[in-house]
């Protein structure tokens, strides 16, 4: 019980200490700290969405493939492939395997 309270006093006074700081910091310092950080956000949402679109895309070829190579071997086999069967003719096919 004693290390709880002693760790709740510890961060107590952090919270209180760091507080303080900013009060003692001057204007330019701080317009400046607003716009950086207001840029650093932007960038980490553009960057973000970018990433979030590039995997959309990869999972819609994906599925594109899977539907085509099903179609593809419903046609020639008379019915359609496994997930395993699937998965090892992506891999032969593409070097990866499908997510």
């Amino acid at each position: 019980m004693k290390a709880k309270s002693l760790t709740a006093s510890v961060l107590t006074a952090a919270i209180t200490l760091s507080a303080i700081a900013p009060a003692l910091a001057d204007g330019a310092a701080s317009t400046r700290n607003i716009l950086i950080g207001g840029a650093a956000a932007a960038y980490g949402l553009v960057n973000w969405s970018r990433k979030r679109r590039q995997k959309q895309e990869e999972e819609r070829e994906q599925a594109r493939r899977q539907a085509q190579y099903r179609s593809y071997f419903y046609t020639k086999y008379g019915y359609y492939p496994s997930d395993g069967q699937f998965r090892d003719w992506y891999f032969r096919t593409y070097g990866v395997n499908p997510s």
